[in-house]
């Protein structure tokens, strides 16, 4: 009986120590860069370029997106992406990946310069599309009264 006993138990040990025979394994190999993200630009981007900081930036567009040398970095969410096409295919970066212009810059000024530098160039261009018609309501001297 005591023999009966030890061996039970001895069993019970043994199944409640051994591994489990469904262990799940989750592995993943990740090779040449970050996860592509899939954003959809359908046309060309139209960029402003920014003295200060010395690069371009997307404005009109749905994504926060610079221009820097030969590649466009995308910020969406905090996160930024890297690519040499405005429609990708789009790697992950980390910020410390970043050219150092962009890095030393938070996407808050980034979007302040951009705005900036936009709104000086729309009203120079008011200015001018206001002062060409200006221009052609004046009479010419020429077609004065009385002269034809």
């Amino acid at each position: 009986m005591k023999s009966k006993m030890l061996m039970l138990a001895g069993v019970a040990g043994m199944l409640m120590s051994s591994p489990s025979v469904e262990a799940l394994a989750d592995v993943r190999v990740n090779i040449g860069g970050g996860p592509r993200a899939a954003y959809v630009i359908d046309r060309p981007p139209t960029f402003i370029q920014l003295a200060t900081p010395g690069f371009s930036v997307s404005y009109g567009a749905p994504y926060d997106i610079v221009l820097y040398g030969n590649n466009y970095y995308l910020h969406d969410h905090g996160e930024w992406y890297r690519s040499p096409r405005y429609n990708g295919p789009w790697r992950s970066v980390r910020v410390r990946e970043l050219p150092p212009r962009i890095r030393r810059y938070r996407i808050e000024q980034i979007r302040r310069f951009r705005d900036d530098e936009y709104r000086r160039h729309r009203d120079r261009y008011d200015r001018r599309w206001r002062d060409e018609r200006r221009d052609d309501r004046r009479p010419d001297r020429w077609d004065g009264p009385g002269r034809n």
